[in-house]
C-alpha cells in the first residue's frame, strides 16, 4: 500500500507540474520608482527676483506733487503751447510748474483751462469714490511785487 501512495503522490506532482508550466504566464511586476534618498542634502540657490534694500523705508510710489492738496494751491496764470493750455500753478512750498487738464492731485484733478481761471474736480480727502465732487474754479492771481 504504500507503493500505491507513493506511486499516487508521484503521479499528482508530475500532472500538477505539467498544469503548472502550461499555465498563462504571470504578469510582470510593476516598476517601482527608485527611492530617494532622503539623507542626501541638495543645494539650493537662492536667486531674489525683486532687488531692494531691506534696510530702506518703504515709499510711496506717486510723484510728489501728487502728494499736494487743491487748498495749497495757488493758480497764476495760463500759458497755451503747442496748442494746450497749461496752468501756471504753485503749491505750499513755493514749486511753480506747468500743469495740463487732467493732472490729478492728492483731492482734486484739473478738469478745464481757459483764459481768467482754471476749474477742478475736488472730492473728500479720506475717500475713494471720485464720483462724488464739487466744482471749484480759481482765478488767476498775481503775485506781488517784491519791494
Amino acid at each position: 500500500m504504500t507503493r500505491r501512495t507513493l506511486s499516487l503522490t508521484l503521479l499528482l506532482s508530475s500532472v500538477l507540474l505539467a498544469q503548472a508550466s502550461k499555465g498563462p504566464a504571470p504578469a510582470p511586476a510593476p516598476a517601482v520608482a527608485p527611492v530617494e534618498d532622503v539623507g542626501i542634502i541638495n543645494a539650493t540657490p537662492y536667486k531674489p527676483s525683486i532687488l531692494r534694500d531691506p534696510f530702506s523705508a518703504p515709499r510711496d510710489e506717486r510723484p510728489v506733487d501728487a502728494q499736494d492738496i487743491l487748498d495749497d494751491i495757488a493758480v497764476k496764470g495760463m500759458i497755451r503751447k503747442d496748442g494746450k493750455n497749461f496752468a501756471i500753478v504753485s503749491d505750499s512750498r513755493g514749486n511753480v510748474r506747468w500743469l495740463p487738464v487732467g493732472h490729478r492731485f492728492k483731492d482734486a484733478e484739473i478738469t478745464a483751462i481757459s483764459e481768467k481761471s482754471v476749474t477742478f474736480h475736488q472730492w473728500e480727502l479720506n475717500t475713494t469714490n471720485r464720483s462724488i465732487f464739487r466744482t471749484v474754479t480759481k482765478t488767476f492771481k498775481r503775485e506781488e511785487g517784491k519791494r
